[in-house]
């Protein structure tokens, strides 16, 4: 029974493990489906990705791999763990010979930071600042 100090009682109820599960799966389910939103992307955030692909394979490359990651992980996620990789991806290294480094994933965290961490940020910034310098190959369009 519980009761608040000097008042009437105000359930009968017993926490027993068989109603611990069902709210430990509320919970659970509660916490991914606001994952969930809060990964998604902003629409403008989706067309500059998508625009991203089309002008990439405009030029003869694909990128296949952050493709599946976008549809496993969703937009957002996919570009955080790419960014956030101490390894400098095939498809920035791509996109920057092909004079797109203004249209790579890391240009999308820098155009959109509110969507990103600071720390995707800061990764995104120094590649995109290290890639610039001094070769002038940035496409500014």
């Amino acid at each position: 029974m519980y009761t608040l100090e000097g008042a009437a009682p105000v359930c009968d109820l017993k926490l027993e493990q068989p109603l611990i599960a069902p709210i430990a799966h509320f919970l659970y389910a509660s916490r991914k489906a606001w994952e969930h939103e809060m990964s998604k992307a902003s629409p403008a955030l989706e067309a500059f990705i998508d625009e991203t692909i089309r002008r990439g394979r405009e030029k003869g490359y694909v990128p296949t791999i952050f493709i599946g990651m976008r549809q496993q992980l969703g937009t957002r996620p996919a570009i955080a763990k790419l960014v956030q990789s101490g390894d400098l991806q095939s498809g920035f290294k791509r996109l920057h010979k092909l004079n797109l480094l203004d249209w790579t994933i890391e240009a999308a965290v820098e155009k959109f930071p509110n969507e990103f961490t600071a720390d995707d940020l800061g990764c995104a910034s120094f590649r995109l600042r290290e890639a610039r310098k001094g070769d002038g190959n940035a496409d500014r369009t």
